[in-house]
Parts: C-alpha cells; structure tokens; sequence
C-alpha cells in the first residue's frame, strides 16, 4: 500500500463520513466503551453542576488573565501549526508517517472545528466573568463557551500524534502542551472547567477516530518516519539535546578546563549549551588531557562529566527526572529588591521572590527526547515574605526617574506560587535547535552577569533558532574560525509603559583562533500597547539608520529600544593555560558599542585559573561599569536600560535582564574558589557597589561579602550553603545605613531515574 493513498484531496473527501461517524457514534458504543464512557457522563456532569462555585472560588487578577490568555492563544497556534510543519517536513523528505500525521491531523482539525461550533450553537452557555459568572446554559448562541474552542482543537492534534507515535515521551510532550492550554483557559476565566474537560474528551476521541479510520497500516514498523529504534539506523547526532539549565556545576566545571588548555573550541559567552555540546567539550578535554595522570584533578573532572552525559543519545525515546530540590533561606534585615531603581541583594536567581524573614523554594526538574523532539521543564513552589509599599515621596521619586505617572500605593503581599522557572519543547534540525518556551540565556563572559541578557529575570516565553556546535564558514569566511548563532523572539511580561513589548535579540560569535573568541550582539524591545505589530513596524526596527525619536512618549513611529553588545574573551600569550582577559560592552541606539568608547557601559574582567603551588585555587576578578565613561555627557539613568517609549525598559517582571548594577551604577567583584573537586568546592566573594549621585538622590552604596559551599555528599545528594554580610546606604529610602545577613541552604537529589524504549 503506498503512501500517497492519502492526499489533501482525499482529505476533504473522507470528511463526510467521518460526520457521519462522529454523529452516530453513540449508536455504535459496544460493551467494553463503556469502561471510559461512564466515567466520562459522571465527571462532565459533576463539573458543570459544580462550575458556577469553581469560578468564584478561582480568583484572577488583569495580569493573570492576560498571562494565560498568551498562552492558550500561543499554545493554539503551536498545536495548529505542528501538523502544517509535520506535512511539509514529512513531503520534502520523503517521510510517510510525519506526512500522513500532519494530513490527519489537519483531517480531525476540520472535524473537530464543525462539532465544536454546532455544540456551542447548541449550548448557548455564558462565560464566566473576570470575576463571577452564572455559566448558564441557553443563553448567548453567538458568545457560547460550550465546548472550549482551545482546548477541543489542541487535544485533537495531540491525540492524532500519540497516536501515530505512540512512546511514553511523545504522549507526554503533546498531552501536557494540550493540558496547558485547557488549564489556561480556566485561569483565563475564559472557560469553565466542564467546557474544557468535555473539549478535551471530545477532541481526543475525534483525534482517535481519525487515525483508526485512515491511517496506513503499512507505515507501521517502517525504518523510515517511525519513533521506533532500528539496527544500523539509529544515529544519536539526529537526536533531539536539551539544553544543560544555567546554575548547573556542569558550565564552571568545563570553564576551568578551558581556562586550563584542554577545551580549544568553547563559546563561553553564548549560554546555555546542550547536552551534546556539553559532551563534546568533554571529550575534547579527554583526548588532550590523555598523558596526564590517571588520579590527576583534570581527569577526575573529565570522568565525572563524562557519567553525567553517559546516557545521553542512547536511548531513541527517553524521559528523565532530573533533580528534586528543596531550598530554605532567611533574611535577617532589610534587603534590597529593586536593581531598576536602588539595588539588589540577591541577583542571577531567575527572578525568584525574597524578602526579609524565610523565603523558601521546593522544585523539581525533568527532561525527554523523543527522536529529534525535546521537553525541558523546571517547576517550584515559590514563598517569600510580603513587605509594604512605597512611601508616596519614594513613589513620587520613581516616578520623575522612570518619566511616567505616579503609581498607587501597592504593598507586596506573602507569595506562596507554582511556578515554571523553565519549560520549553524543542526540535533539532541537523546542527541547530528551534525552541519555544520559557527558557533562560546567558550572553556573555562574565560571572557577574552579561550587561545585555542573564539569569536575573524571571526567564520570559521565547522562540529561539540557535547552532548548539561550532561551524566554520566556507570560502575566504573560514579566517573568522568557528561560529556560534543565536536568534530570539520574545514575550516580555510585567510592563505597564508600554504594556505588553517583545523583545528580539541576534548574537554572532566567532572564535578567530583557539584563544580568541569575539561576539556581536543586536536586541531591542519593540511593540507593545500604542506601537502597532505590523510588518512595517518590524523592517524598520530592524533597518533603521535613526536612533530612538525623542518625540512624546506613545510615538507609534519609533524603531524601539534598540541595543547592541560586544564581547569577548582571549587567553594571553605566555600565560595560556593560567589567565585569561574578557570584556562584555552595551550601548543603545548604537549598531556597535566600541563606536562611541565614551558612551558605553562596559563590565572588564580576568580568570587566574591556578596559582602556582596551589592548582586548586582560582581567582576572578570585575568591573562593571553602567555610568557613562565621558562625564561630560552623564546622562544618569536615563544612559542604559531606559527608554524614552519603552519606561520599563531592559526588563522582565520588574527585574533587569542584563546585570543587576542597575542604571548609572559602577560595581567592583572579586571572587575566589577552591575545588576539592568538580562538585566539591568553597567560594569567597566581595562585591562592592555605588549608584551615582546623578541618578538617584543621594546616590547609594552596597557592600557584599559572601562565602558559599557547595557539597556532594553521596552521588545522588548535593547541599549548596550560602552566607551573605549586606551593609547598604541608599537615602531615598532609608536615612541610615542597613545591615542584613542572607543565609541559604539547598539540598539537591539527582536520582536519574529513566525511562526509555529503543
């Protein structure tokens, strides 16, 4: 039987008769149906007897209800695409069973479409309000929210795959996108929940009937376009990699190996790297570390890292628990918070709630492949303290700072939350990877944080197209050695000046020679309420000549907040394997920072990988710097990371993301580490901070000194220990100096507990 039996055309042809069979269904229900169908009748009916009391008691604010509108909307839009891209992919290379998944899937799409809008024409049921709702059947017949929309049509395409493909990490990957967006329909109080399990049910069975009807049989256990492992075919380079999370010992631990000459091809300032990356680096450092002694430090790093990725491209489909996590902290004083305006005592932590007393953290974090596919998730519940809000004068302050109205009084309450620290799914395509979700970067050499992008904001949702290996251009464009890629598109959140921006970003990274490496980076925030998304909007946020119009703010003309960044890293001549020299510049509205050296932040540093006599001892030490160099064109605060069109400027639910120095601010670090061991080791930092006078009132000084531990206890155990000393002044909120102490202990396991079918 080939392939071709099934077509677009006989697509529209089969949707006839599976109405027909949809419809009738219910005539044709044999005995062992009954095993789902019951259980089905009994919790749909329970749910809508019960929605009205589960939508007042499922309380939302604006910003929630917009959150998971963004994401159902976008989840929709991925469910629908994915068959479009799994025909064309399946069409162009020449792969049966990923085309015929996209056409029966675009078949049960159609079906699924036509039931829906005649069961809403038929309910008539009200919607729940932003904060009530009767949800009353009969009602408004064009308005109706029985059945969800989103949720019938997502679980459609997910069971038509699962189906298709049915190992454990599919299911997984495509049942928990569906259930995301249904759930969000929910938070979004755009449905309730029987409109969403009904959806479900429906959309999946609809999925179901589809493939019994119309699916190839000969197609299953083909060598080709099957999610099956066959002998002589399997290639672990086609397998889809995540990428290794950003506070892993992985990255510290390959740096240092770098740093020491046994990585010549590392791209230190494009973060994160996959898994496989992250393997090839090690096995670099293997073979060029071969003559050394087998108890020697560097091979026990080299075989400790080698264990971590020893599963990896083994298995076709695998699944992972990757570590259960439980963090307690106490903050002994008042701490800082707001590195946009005053200052930051806790920074590189993903945007993670604090305040002064426990603040607490329990998460877990897994990971699968299912041939090129990938899923990362991170989750955590999330408590810190409440604390009360700004004093008018200090609200009337952030106002004149930002340009924008001032807010009303608004005190923190206690945080107590579920939240996905990262959660993306990905596909490899040869040697790059396309990812959607929530993911976190890190884009630049420094340990304090890059000035342009880094793990101090909350991660924002994002569609990333980057090269996870090096590549060597063609022709005369090999002599700028190996290249690195990264585009991004993203969703920021926590704006109200404008509200709702995107955020794009391209970085170009090239080590010219085994010692030198050099990066171009452009970003820029674009969009948002009162500066239209159109095509026009974005050719000239990409091409314009022009810097940001100083015209009134809500100009719909303007290009963005448009910025660039330069970095790079290069270790010395005589001093190859022991010191090594960075540099991380930003500019805005410049196409390049070095153009103006006067006008650009900047944030130097060095790595002194061992002293002599102690091979276990490093030391880093850095500058950064976002008060302008010239002093005769201080321009304050409004320099970096302000806009004005954009207020809220370079960041993501109110943390920066770039480096927590804030604006107008100079900060000197230092940092020295000893490792017992590649998991093992004991760190002192000093870190000493200044606000400039121009900027805020007053000015304001932070000083930082902090030692931490870092455990492995057994294999599968780690506790990561943390103390920090804060002495701060900053007059516009305090007229005294403040002391606190910030203390941390984590305890990590890391069962590996796997599942996988080859």
């Amino acid at each position: 039987m080939d392939d071709s039996r099934l077509s677009i055309k006989k697509v529209i042809f089969n949707l006839p008769g599976d109405q027909k069979a949809i419809w009738t269904s219910p005539l044709h229900l044999r005995q062992r149906d009954f095993a789902f169908v019951v259980p089905l009748v009994v919790t749909s009916g329970g749910l809508i007897g019960s929605d009205r009391h589960s939508m007042v008691r499922e309380r939302s604010n604006s910003l929630a209800i917009s959150r998971s509108k963004n994401i159902s909307d976008a989840g929709l839009v991925g469910m629908a695409a994915l068959p479009v891209f799994m025909y064309a992919w399946g069409s162009l290379r020449d792969k049966p069973r990923l085309r015929e998944t996209g056409l029966l899937s675009g078949e049960a799409l159609l079906n699924s479409l036509v039931v829906n809008q005649m069961m809403k024409l038929a309910s008539a049921r009200e919607r729940p309000t932003p904060t009530d709702g009767e949800v009353r059947f009969f009602q408004t017949p064009g308005k109706s929210s029985f059945p969800s929309t989103h949720s019938m049509l997502s679980w459609t395409v997910a069971s038509v795959i699962a189906h298709e493909y049915p190992g454990k990490p599919v299911q997984f990957l495509v049942y928990s996108a569906a259930a995301a967006v249904s759930i969000s329909r929910v938070t979004g109080r755009k449905h309730s929940p029987s409109d969403v399990v009904v959806a479900g049910a429906l959309g999946w069975l609809i999925g179901r009937q589809a493939y019994r009807a119309h699916h190839n049989r000969d197609l299953d256990g083909a060598d080709y376009g099957t999610f099956e492992r066959s002998p002589g075919e399997f290639n672990p380079a086609k397998l889809g990699s995540p990428f290794v999370p950003l506070d892993s010992w992985v990255y510290p631990a390959l740096k240092r190996l770098a740093a020491l000459g046994y990585i010549k091809a590392q791209f230190t300032g494009l973060e994160p790297w996959t898994r496989r990356e992250c393997l090839r680096q090690t096995e670099e450092a293997e073979y060029l570390a071969e003559v050394r002694p087998s108890d020697s430090e560097v091979l026990r790093t080299i075989r400790l890292l080698k264990e971590e990725f020893s599963q990896d491209g083994q298995h076709y489909e695998s699944a992972q628990i990757d570590s259960i996590y439980t963090r307690y902290g106490n903050i002994a004083g008042t701490p800082l918070r707001d590195s946009y305006h005053f200052g930051q005592t806790i920074w590189g932590d993903f945007g993670r709630p604090y305040d002064q007393g426990s603040n607490i953290i329990t998460g877990a974090s897994a990971r699968a492949v299912a041939g090129p596919f990938f899923f990362y998730v991170r989750g955590e519940y999330q408590h810190a303290p409440g604390r009360p809000a700004f004093t008018d004068a200090q609200r009337t302050l952030i106002a004149v700072l930002d340009g924008t109205p001032i807010q009303p009084a608004a005190p923190v309450e206690t945080t107590n939350r579920f939240r996905p620290v990262e959660m993306y799914a990905g596909v490899q395509l040869g040697q790059y990877a396309l990812t959607f979700g929530k993911q976190s970067l890190w884009l630049g050499p420094g340990e304090s944080s890059p000035l342009m992008f880094s793990a101090n904001a909350d991660p924002p949702y994002m569609l990333r197209f980057t090269r996870t290996t090096p590549f060597v251009l063609p022709w005369v464009f090999r002599h700028l050695g190996k290249g690195r890629t990264e585009f991004v598109f993203a969703k920021l959140s926590g704006h109200q000046f404008p509200a709702r921006p995107f955020f794009n970003l391209q970085k170009f990274s090239f080590q010219v020679t085994d010692n030198l490496e050099v990066s171009w980076t452009r970003a820029s925030l674009l969009w948002g309420v009162g500066h239209p998304a159109t095509f026009r909007s974005l050719a000239r946020n990409l091409g314009a000549g022009s810097e940001t119009a100083p015209g009134p703010f809500g100009n719909p003309t303007d290009p963005g907040d448009r910025k660039s960044g330069f970095d790079f890293s290069y270790r010395l001549p005589k001093l190859r394997n022991w010191l090594t020299v960075y540099g991380d510049f930003y500019s805005e509205d410049e196409p390049i920072p070095l153009k103006d050296a006067g006008i650009m932040a900047i944030n130097p540093g060095l790595y002194l990988s061992h002293f002599p006599g102690l091979s276990k001892l490093d030391l880093r030490v850095e500058a950064v710097s976002t008060k302008v160099l010239s002093s005769t064109v201080d321009a304050g605060g409004t320099e970096f990371y302000w806009n004005n069109q954009y207020r809220d400027a370079h960041t993501n639910r109110g943390f920066l993301l770039g480096s927590p120095v804030g604006r107008d601010g100079r900060a000197y670090q230092a940092w020295s580490t000893y490792h017992f061991s590649a998991v093992t080791n004991l760190q002192f930092s000093y870190r000493q901070l200044k606000i400039s006078t121009t900027f805020l009132p007053g000015g304001g000084t932070q000083n930082d000194a902090s030692v931490r531990f870092l455990w492995q206890a057994r294999p599968e155990w780690s506790v990561n220990a943390f103390v920090q000393y804060e002495r701060w002044l900053v007059p516009a909120l305090r007229p005294t100096a403040q002391q606190n102490i910030t203390s941390q202990v984590q305890v990590t396991f890391r069962p590996h507990w796997q599942i996988h079918r080859d």
